[in-house]
């Protein structure tokens, strides 16, 4: 996963002097939260601009594997154990992820041993895939996998998907709908989200990747927590209901207004509001918003 570099100017140091010579440069502070486990970590000083491996992680929890590091307690993973870093001009917190190594010849084992919560303290699990390479049929098997424990009756559990280590280029259709997802990262190898991949989920916000294609009918329909997406400039086409029955306001398309004019969009009025609930959000192209 790469490391992240903030090129922000600087024009003081952390003491409020001036810097700028080589041997003035500003330094930070990582500071590590163990965002529900238990250990300590000492802070980790960097110096702005320079790249510098994480210190490795010391804290645990039971029943639960680090997967790595994010930006807010409820991320998703920014950052692997010990990966490089590159701090910007201010202070940091890290917040550690917990969840659990999955692979698909195991998924269904570990995932239907994760302990529920209870009303008042849910436990969220993230789920990290660590195949490269999956089949149609191994996908929708770790959906279900994840689906049966989601949804069993008083059974707070939630989940976040982690897919970011495969090479998938197709999501099949319906792998991880009705799965109680709360977050998810993409594979950047992706190109096809299929026929309601992703349906009715728990998330807020969805980052498509760059290769991504064509998000087929219904890929993220009923998700009735959506406020956001971020949608690649390789994208061409939106399926009908593709995103039917969010609550959708923004979208973030990183390609130019004239690319969106050109993007394939199928004709879908939510049965609510009697609007396209792609069209009729804010869209923000990298040259301005319709």
């Amino acid at each position: 996963m790469l490391a992240l570099s903030l090129a922000l100017p600087f024009t003081s140091c952390s003491d409020g002097s001036s810097g700028g010579s080589d041997d003035e440069k500003a330094t930070y502070t990582v500071t590590f939260d163990a965002n529900g486990g238990t250990g300590t970590m000492n802070p980790q000083i960097f110096t702005y601009g320079e790249p510098q491996k994480l210190s490795p992680n010391k804290f645990t929890t039971d029943g639960k594997d680090f997967l790595g590091w994010a930006k807010t307690s409820g991320g998703n993973i920014a950052y692997d154990d010990n990966s490089e870093y590159t701090i910007g001009a201010a202070d940091v917190t890290l917040y550690a992820v917990w969840g659990k190594f999955v692979t698909a010849d195991n998924a269904a084992t570990v995932i239907a041993g994760l302990e529920a919560g209870t009303r008042t303290n849910l436990n969220i699990y993230t789920v990290k895939i660590t195949d490269k390479t999956l089949t149609a049929e191994q996908q929708k098997e770790i959906g279900t996998a994840i689906k049966t424990v989601a949804n069993k009756s008083n059974y707070y559990v939630f989940f976040s998907l982690d897919l970011s280590a495969t090479e998938l280029t197709e999501i099949p259709e319906g792998a991880f709908s009705y799965c109680r997802l709360r977050g998810l990262i993409l594979p950047d190898s992706l190109e096809t989200i299929g026929i309601g991949a992703f349906g009715y989920n728990n998330f807020e916000e969805i980052v498509i990747p760059g290769n991504v294609k064509s998000i087929e009918d219904g890929g993220f329909e009923y998700c009735s927590n959506l406020k956001t997406i971020t949608l690649p400039a390789s994208l061409t086409s939106i399926g009908a209901s593709a995103f039917a029955d969010t609550v959708l306001k923004t979208v973030n398309y990183k390609g130019t207004q004239a690319q969106w004019a050109k993007i394939k969009i199928d004709d879908y009025n939510d049965k609510l509001t009697g609007l396209n609930n792609v069209t009729r959000a804010t869209i923000k192209c990298s040259d301005g918003t319709l």
